[in-house]
């Protein structure tokens, strides 16, 4: 997965931002706007996202991709957003943090792309402060028996090739391991997204 996504880190914004940008800068609609928060974005990617952080937030970037990171620094040192940045390769599902580090806790197109959803889900609900917000945006695979989700079941084989699977009940996921999912509202092309607005308990 690292190797893919640092081949994709020249273009990522070019060819993914047109499809799940949409879905990146409406989540922020659920993020609140007081300052001095601390924010962490798993798969902070080429820094799509971080023009959108309000001011004088201190956010911490994490990708499993050095590629994607170098991009990220690059992006935040143009910026005069007011935010402090800090950018560290890391695997999701081992994140080098104490318990409880943040107030929120931001991952857009991640947990269908690793190969343990439940360890990110865990990792994510474990940095987070009690009370702190997860917002995840993704695609969550469709009811059971529903035609659609029949068809992500048999999609899923190929969409793995590029990165990502179609059959991950990610909200599923997200309540075994203990997330308290509070919304999940519809995004992206189609609306086959959906931004996941949830909280530690």
């Amino acid at each position: 997965m690292e190797r893919l996504y640092s081949f994709y880190s020249p273009f990522y914004d070019h060819v993914f931002g047109l499809l799940l940008g949409p879905g990146r800068r409406q989540a922020f609609h659920y993020l609140d706007r007081r300052p001095n928060q601390k924010i962490l974005e798993i798969g902070v990617g080429p820094g799509s996202t971080l023009e959108y952080y309000p001011r004088n937030t201190h956010l911490v970037g994490i990708d499993i991709s050095s590629s994607m990171i170098h991009r990220a620094r690059e992006k935040a040192a143009n910026l005069n957003s007011g935010s402090f940045f800090e950018f560290q390769v890391m695997d999701a599902t081992h994140l080098d943090f104490p318990d409880n580090s943040f107030d929120v806790v931001m991952a857009a197109y991640v947990i269908t792309t690793v190969a343990n959803p439940h360890q990110v889900c865990q990792e994510m609900l474990r940095v987070v402060k009690p009370g702190g917000k997860i917002i995840a945006v993704n695609h969550s695979r469709c009811e059971n028996g529903s035609h659609l989700g029949r068809l992500e079941d048999l999609l899923a084989p190929l969409f793995v090739r590029i990165g990502f699977t179609t059959d991950l009940d990610v909200i599923r996921v997200m309540r075994e391991v203990g997330i308290e999912v509070k919304q999940a509202v519809p995004c992206n092309l189609m609306k086959t997204g959906r931004i996941i607005i949830a909280a530690k308990p």
